[in-house]
């Protein structure tokens, strides 16, 4: 099992390379699948997703090329990775700086969407459970407090030092198709969309303005506290932007919500880790659904996307970025051995491509009508096997690892955004409608 040390010399030897010869890490999940005994109903949103025009709608039969979607993406999120390959180079890399399935613990932040399970599932099978901070649209509501719950969680090291992943996305559907914000759910008939709260933020945003919506910290709609929040800090995040919210569109307010959320993050992590204690690693981006219009067995198949914005560790008080690309891509034979176990409990076929700097691989149709269950992660004791942790600071990398570092560094933490308890300038403390028109 030499996937980290064959990467690691890939990365040193030809860091442009796209294909490396790689193999399942020790950590490994088995996954216990449950069959729906019926259709699930969904909450909707009433806002209509829109529809972008492309090559791809209305032809099935090119629906069926993955580099095709792919590059369709692209032109939405240029940064956009398949889930599958993602989740390898993060594997790879962040085992590099010391995190691992075994001695970390991982902190999920998405939609509250039952259809971000995908990506939540991808990121368990490395790390095993993760403690959620779930919020719709991806808001982040738990405070410091559910903060701290979570770290406290954390596997300690021999030198009582702990590691926290955090992992931050919202979302949004774009299906085989190219049509924005639309998908397929399994069980339910008709069109849905992704994000829905974020497109229903979009539409009131558009109709309210955001001044009228920029809220002083901690008011908020006691009948509906997450939505309204997510409301209120997207309405300060355009404002202090000065965005036209008349020309955004859904990939627009969603890489809006993703800089907003990104922050906030960012500023809860200052306020509840320990650097004198512990190491952590930040992965954020948006999530990208890029199912098929028509979910069934042989058909279009779904893929998903992550498309990575910020990647950083924090060793021994030191801040590294990390570049992905950088990182080379799976092949797909490499991938079919990785999903061994999973394809096998689903479906014995199912499509995978070698697109442009990234592996596609099909979500399988089986997989998306099921739920899963409980899950095992099988382990040996790695802590007898890990170097011990040196606790002085140290300022020196392997050359493998100076290969990943990111050559433009990602700003910092926005410091001059607006945060979660920021105060409002303009006080606007009713959810009623402000006199006038309310619009920036």
């Amino acid at each position: 099992m030499a996937l980290v040390s064959e990467l690691k010399s890939v990365c040193l030897t030809r860091p442009n390379t796209r294909v490396a010869n790689v193999v399942r890490v020790p950590t490994s999940r088995i996954a216990k699948v449950q069959k729906r005994s019926a259709p699930v109903s969904h909450a909707t949103f009433t806002a209509d997703p829109t529809t972008q025009q492309s090559s791809l709608a209305g032809n099935v039969a090119a629906q069926k090329d993955l580099n095709a979607r792919h590059r369709d993406i692209l032109k939405h999120f240029p940064s956009a990775l398949g889930v599958d390959d993602f989740i390898a180079r993060c594997e790879v890399v962040l085992s590099g700086y010391g995190f691992t399935g075994d001695n970390s613990i991982a902190m999920t932040n998405l939609c509250r969407d039952e259809i971000t399970l995908v990506l939540k599932d991808k990121i368990e099978a490395v790390f095993g459970s993760s403690f959620n901070t779930n919020g719709l649209g991806g808001v982040l509501t738990c405070g410091v407090t559910g903060m701290g719950a979570g770290l406290s969680h954390s596997p300690t090291s021999s030198s009582g030092r702990e590691r926290y992943v955090f992992f931050s996305f919202p979302h949004i559907a774009i299906d085989s198709a190219s049509s924005v914000g639309t998908i397929t759910r399994p069980g339910r008939s008709g069109r849905s969309c992704a994000c829905g709260a974020l497109l229903k933020a979009l539409g009131e945003l558009k109709a309210e303005g955001y001044a009228c919506n920029c809220k002083v910290p901690g008011v908020h709609d006691p009948l509906d506290p997450e939505y309204s929040i997510l409301k209120q800090r997207l309405a300060r995040r355009l404002r202090y932007e000065k965005t036209d919210v008349s020309k955004l569109d859904l990939v627009g307010i969603t890489a809006v919500a993703e800089r907003t959320i990104t922050n906030d993050l960012e500023y809860l992590i200052e306020k509840a880790v320990d650097l004198n204690k512990a190491d952590y690693a930040v992965v954020t981006g948006v999530q990208i659904h890029n199912w098929a219009t028509s979910l069934e067995a042989d058909g279009t198949p779904s893929l998903e996307f992550v498309a990575p914005t910020k990647v950083f560790v924090v060793v021994n008080g030191v801040k590294i970025h990390l570049d992905l690309t950088k990182v080379p891509s799976l092949s797909p034979r490499q991938l079919l051995m990785l999903a061994g176990g999973e394809a096998s409990a689903h479906d014995t076929n199912f499509a995978v491509s070698h697109s442009t700097g990234s592996t596609l691989q099909e979500i399988p149709y089986s997989y998306l009508n099921t739920r899963l269950g409980g899950a095992t992660v099988l382990s040996p004791d790695w802590t007898t096997l890990a170097q011990k942790d040196n606790m002085a600071p140290n300022n020196s990398w392997p050359v493998w690892q100076n290969v990943i570092r990111s050559d433009s560094v990602p700003t910092d933490r926005d410091r001059k955004a607006p945060t979660m308890d920021s105060p409002e300038e303009c006080v606007n403390p009713s959810f009623a409608a402000a006199n006038g028109n309310g619009k920036a």
